[in-house]
């Protein structure tokens, strides 16, 4: 069967993009391996940052509809002391159960005319082809969005050689009563772990901890919070790695097939969002500015999108990375409570207009194609 886009990976970032090819009259088939609804390994947080692009397709009121819970700030802690307390000054962070989010994404995209294939699991690709479980579809271009270890990407060369990565990062739903409407960030000798509320009765924790550490994390879930009980944990690997190329014409990746966020900054479904509809307009714009320059220019505005963010992500990572030193660090910041609230608003404020996409996609020249306006 013949598309004019086929999409790896239904999460955040593959039904952003369907949503938006599917409304430009784009025939687009999505491919997911899993059977919706399903859980991932998330932190679930939505930041701030999410809202204009969902307004901008006329979104907003139905995911304001999502059962949800509104995070009202950030703690961090040191070994469960409490270390900066800082409470959201303008628009709060919102948390919503992956389940919950990707199925309303999806039928979002489903009424715009994309086609979904749920438990379809990516073979090969060879050119146009993309072989599956279920058989053979074709087109001319293919979107990986199917997360940190994308197939997709493998497949067609975007990818980096494997690297060792020494931290695995678990999660688990949890009870603890006392947890408040803070994501509480815990730092410990081993690693860190987020603890936040997604909706009015269940709470969500993720651990990162390092690989080679003899705890387990529900040893260090009873040693700072013994008063909570947990699910089954789930784990997901790597953590961090190189950016991998982001498109070769052909193939596009978004999300973390592209580029791997630090689960502490809470931007990972942000950056799958707005990398699919910033690829999504790209590849909209091959009719009229050619492939080669769609591609480059996708390659500027991608590195522009994560700017210093990226920088932001390798110090996080670096500080956490080693025991002695994160301790070290914590030490400090007791000092200087206010830089950690500072890097916390910077990281909720809103986007730059050219990576908001405000003007269509940021190419050089304006496109001649209607945009969608709710």
């Amino acid at each position: 069967m013949k598309y004019d886009v086929i999409i790896v990976g239904a999460g955040p970032g593959g039904s952003t993009a369907a949503l938006v090819l599917s409304r430009a009259g784009k025939r687009t088939l999505v491919l997911e391996r899993s059977i919706f609804p399903r859980s991932k390994v998330c932190g679930y947080s939505l930041n701030p940052r999410c809202w204009p692009i969902f307004q901008k397709y006329g979104l907003m009121q139905r995911f304001n509809q999502l059962p949800h819970f509104d995070i009202g700030g950030f703690t961090l802690e040191q070994e469960g002391t409490p270390i900066v307390r800082h409470s959201f000054r303008a628009q709060r962070t919102r948390t919503v159960e992956r389940g919950v989010l990707d199925q309303w994404l999806a039928r979002e995209a489903q009424e715009a005319g994309a086609i979904y294939r749920f438990g379809v699991t990516v073979k090969g690709i060879v050119q146009r082809c993309v072989e599956t479980s279920s058989g053979n579809y074709e087109a001319p271009i293919i979107i990986g969005a199917d997360g940190r270890n994308s197939i997709v990407a493998r497949l067609s060369h975007l990818s980096h050689p494997s690297e060792p990565c020494g931290r695995v990062a678990w999660q688990a739903f949890v009870d603890v009563p006392s947890l408040g409407d803070h994501v509480h960030m815990n730092v410990f000798p081993e690693g860190y772990y987020g603890v936040n509320r997604i909706d009015a009765t269940r709470t969500n924790i993720t651990i990162v901890m390092s690989a080679a550490t003899k705890a387990t994390p529900q040893e260090i879930m009873h040693r700072y919070l013994p008063e909570a009980t947990c699910q089954p944990w789930k784990s997901v690997h790597p953590i961090s790695r190189r950016p991998w190329e982001v498109t070769n014409g052909q193939t596009w990746l978004v999300g973390d097939a592209a580029r791997i966020l630090e689960p502490l900054t809470g931007e990972g479904i942000y950056s799958a969002v707005a990398s699919a509809e910033m690829a999504a307009q790209h590849i909209l714009s091959i009719p009229e500015v050619g492939v080669t320059a769609a591609a480059a220019s996708y390659r500027r505005q991608h590195r522009r999108l994560y700017g210093s963010r990226t920088l932001v992500n390798s110090m996080v990572r670096w500080a956490l990375e080693d025991s002695l030193r994160s301790t070290r660090i914590m030490n400090m910041l007791r000092h200087f409570p206010s830089a950690v609230s500072h890097m916390v608003e910077w990281v909720q404020s809103p986007a730059k207009p050219n990576t908001q996409f405000a003007n269509g996609i940021g190419l050089e020249k304006p496109l001649a194609y209607p945009l969608f306006q709710p």
